[in-house]
């Protein structure tokens, strides 16, 4: 990544962190200061949603790892065809993308802007498809939205469309040896399970 690029990303994830009555200008007065291409770039970034702008203060609060966690158990349990963990982390997800976006509404109502119930629900809606998508995950995760993501409406593209600078890749599993196989995985889960 240019160094103009990382530029624009820190400018856009701090204002987008702003509330979308003091962004535009917030985004008028970065872009003054920093002048020439980048200052024409900040210029062109757009207004979050109040839903983008709640997840991201939501991103800048911390509160979205255990998410992308239960997202890796999800794929774990997807891939090993695990119906029983999958029951379980079912209502877990729910639950937890309940709790966030409750959350959000905290942080927003904080900052002065409560959210609507339609807002809430655009918000769970984009917090459920960063827990379900790895590459959702990775865009949510900049903190850098100026649009919710729905998984419903999602399409090739989308994603470059509701992030403002650079859109990151998928997040992945933490470095880790090869994947060992199915029986294996088995194994070990039925293992755990006997331990708890």
């Amino acid at each position: 990544m240019s160094d103009d690029a990382a530029r624009l990303d820190e400018a856009a994830a701090e204002l987008l962190a702003l509330p979308p009555s003091r962004f535009t200008a917030a985004r008028a007065e970065r872009a003054a200061s920093a002048g020439g291409d980048l200052g024409r770039r900040i210029a062109k970034l757009r207004k979050p949603t109040v839903a983008a702008w709640a997840v991201n203060l939501l991103v800048r609060d911390g509160q979205l790892g255990e998410a992308v966690e239960l997202s890796r158990a999800l794929h774990e349990a997807q891939d090993d065809l695990d119906a029983a963990e999958l029951a379980r982390l079912g209502p877990q997800r729910r639950q937890l993308v309940t709790a966030l976006a409750r959350r959000a509404g905290d942080l927003a109502s904080e900052a002065g802007t409560p959210l609507s119930a339609a807002v809430t629900d655009a918000v769970e809606k984009t917090v459920n498809a960063a827990v379900v998508d790895p590459a959702v995950a990775a865009a949510v995760l900049t903190g850098r939205l100026v649009a919710a993501i729905d998984l419903a409406d999602l399409d090739p593209g989308a994603l470059a469309e509701a992030v403002a600078g650079s859109v990151p890749d998928a997040v992945s599993a933490p470095e880790q040896a090869p994947r060992d196989d199915l029986a294996a995985r088995r194994a070990r889960k039925a293992a755990e399970r006997a331990v708890r």
